[in-house]
Protein backbone atom coordinates (compact mmCIF):
# COMPACT_ATOMS: atom_id res chain seq x y z
CA UNK A 1 0.00 0.00 0.00
CA UNK A 2 0.90 3.61 -0.64
CA UNK A 3 0.60 4.36 2.78
CA UNK A 4 -1.20 3.01 5.95
CA UNK A 5 -2.91 3.80 9.19
CA UNK A 6 -1.49 2.59 12.44
CA UNK A 7 -2.91 2.58 16.02
CA UNK A 8 -1.14 4.69 18.82
CA UNK A 9 0.40 1.75 20.12
CA UNK A 10 1.86 0.59 17.25
CA UNK A 11 3.26 4.18 16.78
CA UNK A 12 5.02 3.69 20.22
CA UNK A 13 6.29 0.21 19.80
CA UNK A 14 7.67 0.91 16.39
CA UNK A 15 9.97 4.14 18.01
CA UNK A 16 11.54 1.82 20.78
CA UNK A 17 12.03 -0.92 18.32
CA UNK A 18 15.27 -2.64 17.20
CA UNK A 19 14.20 -4.50 14.50
CA UNK A 20 14.84 -3.81 11.18
CA UNK A 21 13.18 -1.20 9.31
CA UNK A 22 10.72 -1.91 6.62
CA UNK A 23 10.40 0.75 3.79
CA UNK A 24 6.59 0.83 4.97
CA UNK A 25 7.49 2.05 8.52
CA UNK A 26 10.07 4.94 7.72
CA UNK A 27 6.71 7.17 7.36
CA UNK A 28 3.96 6.60 10.47
CA UNK A 29 0.59 7.81 9.63
CA UNK A 30 -2.00 7.86 12.26
CA UNK A 31 -5.75 8.56 11.98
CA UNK A 32 -7.51 10.70 15.11
CA UNK A 33 -11.45 11.81 13.98
CA UNK A 34 -10.27 13.27 10.91
CA UNK A 35 -6.87 14.45 11.76
CA UNK A 36 -3.48 12.92 10.98
CA UNK A 37 -0.20 12.58 12.79
CA UNK A 38 2.14 12.09 10.35
CA UNK A 39 5.88 10.74 11.56
CA UNK A 40 8.99 10.58 9.95
CA UNK A 41 10.61 7.47 11.73
CA UNK A 42 14.36 7.52 10.38
CA UNK A 43 15.59 8.96 14.09
CA UNK A 44 18.85 6.72 14.07
CA UNK A 45 19.68 8.61 10.38
CA UNK A 46 18.07 11.56 12.31
CA UNK A 47 14.94 11.18 9.83
CA UNK A 48 17.14 12.44 7.03
CA UNK A 49 14.50 11.88 3.94
CA UNK A 50 14.90 8.97 1.17
CA UNK A 51 12.90 7.76 -1.58
CA UNK A 52 10.54 5.31 0.54
CA UNK A 53 9.50 8.53 2.77
CA UNK A 54 8.63 10.60 -0.17
CA UNK A 55 6.81 8.05 -1.64
CA UNK A 56 4.49 7.45 1.66
CA UNK A 57 4.07 11.26 1.75
CA UNK A 58 3.40 12.69 -1.49
CA UNK A 59 0.50 10.20 -2.21
CA UNK A 60 -0.46 10.80 1.41
CA UNK A 61 -0.79 14.59 1.12
CA UNK A 62 -2.39 13.90 -2.92
CA UNK A 63 -5.24 12.01 -1.14
CA UNK A 64 -6.14 14.82 1.34
CA UNK A 65 -5.94 17.14 -1.22
CA UNK A 66 -8.68 15.43 -3.10
CA UNK A 67 -10.96 14.72 -0.98
CA UNK A 68 -11.49 18.06 -0.23
CA UNK A 69 -12.22 17.67 3.52
CA UNK A 70 -11.11 20.00 6.36
CA UNK A 71 -8.41 18.48 8.33
CA UNK A 72 -5.85 18.96 10.27
CA UNK A 73 -2.53 17.35 10.42
CA UNK A 74 0.95 17.48 12.07
CA UNK A 75 4.02 16.68 11.23
CA UNK A 76 6.80 15.28 13.13
CA UNK A 77 10.00 13.60 13.64
CA UNK A 78 10.37 10.46 15.61
CA UNK A 79 12.68 11.39 18.90
CA UNK A 80 13.84 14.04 20.30
CA UNK A 81 17.49 14.83 18.36
CA UNK A 82 15.64 15.91 14.68
CA UNK A 83 12.71 17.22 12.79
CA UNK A 84 14.47 16.11 9.66
CA UNK A 85 18.09 16.51 9.27
CA UNK A 86 18.26 16.67 5.41
CA UNK A 87 18.15 14.22 2.15
CA UNK A 88 19.79 10.83 2.24
CA UNK A 89 23.17 12.55 0.45
CA UNK A 90 25.53 9.97 1.09
CA UNK A 91 23.49 7.42 -1.17
CA UNK A 92 23.11 10.17 -4.01
CA UNK A 93 26.95 9.87 -3.51
CA UNK A 94 27.22 6.35 -3.54
CA UNK A 95 25.49 6.18 -6.74
CA UNK A 96 27.55 8.33 -8.60
CA UNK A 97 30.62 7.13 -7.12
CA UNK A 98 29.46 3.35 -8.83
CA UNK A 99 28.56 5.05 -12.21
CA UNK A 100 25.02 5.40 -12.03
CA UNK A 101 23.54 7.61 -14.96
CA UNK A 102 22.41 10.79 -14.21
CA UNK A 103 18.62 9.83 -14.23
CA UNK A 104 19.29 7.43 -11.62
CA UNK A 105 21.39 9.85 -9.24
CA UNK A 106 18.06 12.69 -9.59
CA UNK A 107 15.32 10.86 -9.30
CA UNK A 108 15.61 11.47 -5.83
CA UNK A 109 15.08 15.37 -6.30
CA UNK A 110 12.86 14.68 -9.08
CA UNK A 111 10.51 13.01 -6.73
CA UNK A 112 11.71 15.41 -3.55
CA UNK A 113 10.65 18.93 -5.36
CA UNK A 114 7.21 17.16 -6.34
CA UNK A 115 6.67 16.83 -2.61
CA UNK A 116 7.57 20.11 -1.69
CA UNK A 117 5.39 21.51 -3.98
CA UNK A 118 2.83 19.41 -2.71
CA UNK A 119 3.41 20.34 0.50
CA UNK A 120 3.94 24.36 -0.30
CA UNK A 121 0.60 24.21 -2.25
CA UNK A 122 -1.92 22.36 -0.07
CA UNK A 123 -5.44 23.88 0.02
CA UNK A 124 -6.83 25.84 2.82
CA UNK A 125 -8.89 23.33 3.83
CA UNK A 126 -5.83 20.81 5.08
CA UNK A 127 -3.81 22.39 8.12
CA UNK A 128 -0.52 21.39 7.92
CA UNK A 129 1.54 22.12 11.01
CA UNK A 130 5.10 20.90 10.99
CA UNK A 131 6.66 20.64 14.87
CA UNK A 132 10.61 21.47 13.74
CA UNK A 133 11.78 19.88 17.29
CA UNK A 134 15.62 19.52 16.34
CA UNK A 135 17.73 19.36 13.62
CA UNK A 136 15.66 21.14 10.76
CA UNK A 137 17.85 21.24 7.66
CA UNK A 138 17.89 20.70 3.78
CA UNK A 139 15.12 18.51 2.93
CA UNK A 140 13.69 18.61 6.24
CA UNK A 141 13.14 22.26 5.54
CA UNK A 142 11.82 21.75 2.19
CA UNK A 143 8.81 19.46 3.45
CA UNK A 144 8.09 22.33 6.33
CA UNK A 145 9.03 25.95 5.34
CA UNK A 146 6.65 26.34 2.15
CA UNK A 147 3.93 25.22 4.37
CA UNK A 148 1.35 27.20 6.37
CA UNK A 149 2.13 26.56 9.96
CA UNK A 150 5.96 25.93 11.59
CA UNK A 151 6.49 25.23 14.79
CA UNK A 152 9.87 25.96 16.46
CA UNK A 153 11.06 25.14 19.61
CA UNK A 154 13.99 25.92 22.31
CA UNK A 155 15.68 22.35 20.51
CA UNK A 156 15.25 23.72 17.01
CA UNK A 157 18.67 23.95 15.24
CA UNK A 158 17.86 25.46 11.74
CA UNK A 159 20.50 25.68 8.87
CA UNK A 160 21.13 25.01 5.25
CA UNK A 161 24.41 24.02 4.98
CA UNK A 162 24.91 22.69 1.14
CA UNK A 163 27.74 25.27 -0.06
CA UNK A 164 29.63 23.11 2.79
CA UNK A 165 29.52 20.36 1.17
CA UNK A 166 30.36 21.30 -2.54
CA UNK A 167 26.05 21.48 -2.98
CA UNK A 168 23.56 24.08 -3.56
CA UNK A 169 20.35 25.13 -1.11
CA UNK A 170 18.20 23.34 -2.78
CA UNK A 171 14.12 22.42 -2.24
CA UNK A 172 13.23 25.65 -2.86
CA UNK A 173 15.70 27.73 -1.29
CA UNK A 174 15.67 30.09 -4.13
CA UNK A 175 12.39 30.84 -3.25
CA UNK A 176 11.83 31.37 0.21
CA UNK A 177 15.57 32.73 1.04
CA UNK A 178 15.18 35.68 -1.05
CA UNK A 179 11.81 36.36 0.70
CA UNK A 180 13.15 36.32 4.42
CA UNK A 181 13.32 39.94 5.92
CA UNK A 182 15.42 41.87 6.27
CA UNK A 183 16.70 41.57 2.58
CA UNK A 184 20.24 40.06 2.54
CA UNK A 185 19.12 37.60 5.34
CA UNK A 186 18.21 34.77 3.29
CA UNK A 187 21.74 35.36 0.95
CA UNK A 188 23.71 35.70 4.20
CA UNK A 189 22.02 32.27 5.77
CA UNK A 190 22.42 30.61 2.28
CA UNK A 191 26.20 31.39 1.75
CA UNK A 192 27.67 30.27 4.64
CA UNK A 193 25.02 28.27 6.30
CA UNK A 194 24.79 30.26 9.13
CA UNK A 195 22.63 28.06 11.57
CA UNK A 196 19.81 29.34 14.18
CA UNK A 197 18.56 28.07 17.06
CA UNK A 198 15.34 27.95 18.89
CA UNK A 199 13.52 31.88 19.52
CA UNK A 200 15.88 32.81 16.30
CA UNK A 201 14.23 30.44 14.15
CA UNK A 202 10.69 32.68 14.64
CA UNK A 203 12.77 35.81 14.37
CA UNK A 204 14.22 34.63 10.82
CA UNK A 205 10.85 33.88 9.54
CA UNK A 206 11.30 30.27 9.06
CA UNK A 207 8.74 29.46 11.62
CA UNK A 208 5.30 30.66 12.17
CA UNK A 209 4.91 30.37 15.84
CA UNK A 210 7.60 29.60 18.90
CA UNK A 211 6.68 26.80 21.79
CA UNK A 212 8.94 25.39 24.46
CA UNK A 213 9.60 22.09 23.70
CA UNK A 214 7.79 20.72 27.20
CA UNK A 215 4.61 21.40 25.67
CA UNK A 216 4.88 19.53 22.12
CA UNK A 217 2.97 16.63 23.77
CA UNK A 218 -0.01 18.89 24.60
CA UNK A 219 0.45 20.45 21.43
CA UNK A 220 -0.29 17.68 19.75
CA UNK A 221 -2.43 16.23 21.22
CA UNK A 222 -4.64 19.35 21.13
CA UNK A 223 -4.07 20.07 17.65
CA UNK A 224 -5.26 16.31 16.64
CA UNK A 225 -8.82 16.01 18.98
CA UNK A 226 -10.42 19.60 17.66
CA UNK A 227 -12.79 19.36 15.10
CA UNK A 228 -10.96 18.74 11.98
CA UNK A 229 -9.13 21.23 10.73
CA UNK A 230 -11.07 24.53 11.81
CA UNK A 231 -9.02 24.49 15.54
CA UNK A 232 -5.61 24.40 14.40
CA UNK A 233 -4.57 28.63 14.49
CA UNK A 234 -6.44 29.05 17.53
CA UNK A 235 -4.60 25.76 19.28
CA UNK A 236 -1.19 27.47 17.96
CA UNK A 237 -2.47 30.86 18.99
CA UNK A 238 -2.79 29.30 22.76
CA UNK A 239 0.16 27.59 23.07
CA UNK A 240 2.71 30.04 20.93
CA UNK A 241 5.04 32.47 22.85
CA UNK A 242 5.27 35.83 21.35
CA UNK A 243 8.39 36.86 19.71
CA UNK A 244 8.24 40.62 22.16
CA UNK A 245 8.45 37.91 24.89
CA UNK A 246 11.51 35.80 23.58
CA UNK A 247 14.57 36.29 23.99
CA UNK A 248 15.76 38.89 21.01
CA UNK A 249 17.33 38.46 17.95
CA UNK A 250 21.09 37.23 18.33
CA UNK A 251 21.33 38.40 14.92
CA UNK A 252 20.15 41.52 15.75
CA UNK A 253 23.13 43.61 16.06
CA UNK A 254 24.85 42.43 13.20
CA UNK A 255 21.30 42.59 10.72
CA UNK A 256 22.10 46.73 9.15
CA UNK A 257 25.48 45.01 7.87
CA UNK A 258 23.84 41.78 6.74
CA UNK A 259 21.13 43.74 5.05
CA UNK A 260 23.85 46.22 3.50
CA UNK A 261 26.41 43.55 2.48
CA UNK A 262 24.34 40.47 0.68
CA UNK A 263 21.24 43.02 -0.49
CA UNK A 264 21.62 42.17 -4.11
CA UNK A 265 21.56 45.64 -4.91
CA UNK A 266 24.45 46.41 -3.02
CA UNK A 267 26.29 43.06 -3.89
CA UNK A 268 26.11 42.09 -7.72
CA UNK A 269 28.39 38.99 -7.12
CA UNK A 270 29.94 37.16 -4.35
CA UNK A 271 33.50 39.20 -5.20
CA UNK A 272 31.48 42.50 -4.23
CA UNK A 273 30.23 40.41 -0.80
CA UNK A 274 33.82 39.27 -0.04
CA UNK A 275 35.51 42.70 -0.37
CA UNK A 276 33.05 44.34 2.30
CA UNK A 277 33.60 41.61 4.55
CA UNK A 278 37.21 42.12 4.29
CA UNK A 279 36.90 45.33 5.11
CA UNK A 280 34.47 44.73 8.16
CA UNK A 281 36.64 42.01 9.66
CA UNK A 282 39.37 45.06 10.87
CA UNK A 283 36.92 45.93 13.30
CA UNK A 284 34.53 43.18 13.59
CA UNK A 285 34.21 39.99 14.76
CA UNK A 286 30.83 39.14 12.54
CA UNK A 287 32.83 40.29 9.50
CA UNK A 288 35.85 37.76 10.42
CA UNK A 289 33.83 35.30 11.17
CA UNK A 290 31.61 35.48 7.89
CA UNK A 291 34.56 35.80 5.54
CA UNK A 292 36.50 32.51 7.36
CA UNK A 293 33.14 30.91 6.96
CA UNK A 294 32.90 32.20 3.05
CA UNK A 295 36.46 31.20 2.06
CA UNK A 296 36.32 27.82 3.55
CA UNK A 297 33.43 26.68 1.41
CA UNK A 298 32.83 25.55 -2.33
CA UNK A 299 33.63 28.52 -4.66
CA UNK A 300 31.36 27.38 -7.61
CA UNK A 301 28.64 26.79 -4.90
CA UNK A 302 28.80 30.12 -3.71
CA UNK A 303 28.36 31.68 -7.37
CA UNK A 304 25.29 29.08 -7.93
CA UNK A 305 23.54 30.31 -4.56
CA UNK A 306 24.27 34.06 -5.51
CA UNK A 307 22.50 33.76 -8.57
CA UNK A 308 19.79 31.30 -8.21
CA UNK A 309 18.60 33.24 -5.15
CA UNK A 310 18.77 36.84 -7.35
CA UNK A 311 16.91 34.64 -9.66
CA UNK A 312 14.69 33.59 -7.87
CA UNK A 313 13.02 36.59 -6.36
CA UNK A 314 10.75 36.98 -9.07
CA UNK A 315 9.66 33.22 -9.95
CA UNK A 316 7.40 31.39 -8.48
CA UNK A 317 7.88 28.12 -6.41
CA UNK A 318 7.33 25.71 -8.92
CA UNK A 319 9.14 27.98 -11.18
CA UNK A 320 12.08 27.84 -8.59
CA UNK A 321 11.79 24.23 -7.88
CA UNK A 322 12.48 23.65 -12.18
CA UNK A 323 15.20 26.12 -11.80
CA UNK A 324 16.79 23.98 -8.92
CA UNK A 325 16.39 20.56 -10.88
CA UNK A 326 18.65 21.78 -13.38
CA UNK A 327 20.91 23.15 -10.84
CA UNK A 328 21.34 19.82 -8.37
CA UNK A 329 21.56 17.85 -11.66
CA UNK A 330 24.91 19.66 -13.42
CA UNK A 331 26.19 19.56 -9.43
CA UNK A 332 25.70 15.37 -9.45
CA UNK A 333 27.83 15.80 -12.77
CA UNK A 334 30.93 18.05 -11.47
CA UNK A 335 33.47 17.65 -8.85
CA UNK A 336 32.74 19.96 -5.93
CA UNK A 337 29.43 17.37 -4.11
CA UNK A 338 31.49 14.16 -3.97
CA UNK A 339 34.28 15.92 -2.99
CA UNK A 340 32.17 17.77 -0.28
CA UNK A 341 30.42 14.51 0.96
CA UNK A 342 33.84 12.64 0.88
CA UNK A 343 35.59 14.98 3.06
CA UNK A 344 32.29 15.95 5.64
CA UNK A 345 30.94 12.08 5.28
CA UNK A 346 33.09 10.06 3.85
CA UNK A 347 36.90 10.04 5.46
CA UNK A 348 35.89 12.62 7.22
CA UNK A 349 38.69 14.89 7.60
CA UNK A 350 37.01 18.01 7.02
CA UNK A 351 39.56 19.24 4.25
CA UNK A 352 37.89 19.24 1.06
CA UNK A 353 39.97 19.95 -2.29
CA UNK A 354 37.42 22.10 -4.39
CA UNK A 355 37.59 22.60 -7.67
CA UNK A 356 37.92 25.42 -8.62
CA UNK A 357 39.61 26.17 -5.41
CA UNK A 358 38.86 30.36 -5.13
CA UNK A 359 36.12 32.11 -6.74
CA UNK A 360 38.71 34.32 -9.40
CA UNK A 361 38.94 31.00 -11.32
CA UNK A 362 34.95 29.88 -11.28
CA UNK A 363 34.90 31.45 -14.78
CA UNK A 364 30.86 30.93 -14.82
CA UNK A 365 27.98 29.10 -13.96
CA UNK A 366 26.05 29.26 -16.87
CA UNK A 367 25.49 25.66 -16.84
CA UNK A 368 23.75 25.09 -13.78
CA UNK A 369 20.74 27.48 -15.56
CA UNK A 370 20.65 25.84 -19.03
CA UNK A 371 17.38 27.69 -19.88
CA UNK A 372 14.92 30.46 -18.91
CA UNK A 373 12.69 29.84 -16.02
CA UNK A 374 9.87 32.98 -16.33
Amino acid sequence: PSYSYISSQKLCTQHSSSQTQTADDCVLIEEFSGNYLVTLNRAKALNALNIDMINILTPFYQKLVSTKKECTVVMRGAGDKAFCAGGDVRHLYDLGRAGADIEQITEFFKLEYELDHVLGTLPSYVHNVCLLNGITMGGGVGVSVHGRYRVATNNTLFAMPETGIGFYTDVGGSYFLPRLVPKGLGLFLALNGYRLKGADVLHAGIATHYVDQQHMASLTQDLLSGKPGVSALSVLSKYGVHHTKLAPFTLTPDLDAIERIFDFEHSKCVEDIVAALETLEITSDFGANTLKQLLSVSPTSLKVVHRALSQGRTLSLQQCLDMEFDIVSEFMRQHDFYEGIRAQLVDKDRNPKWNPSNLKDVENVDSYFPKNYN
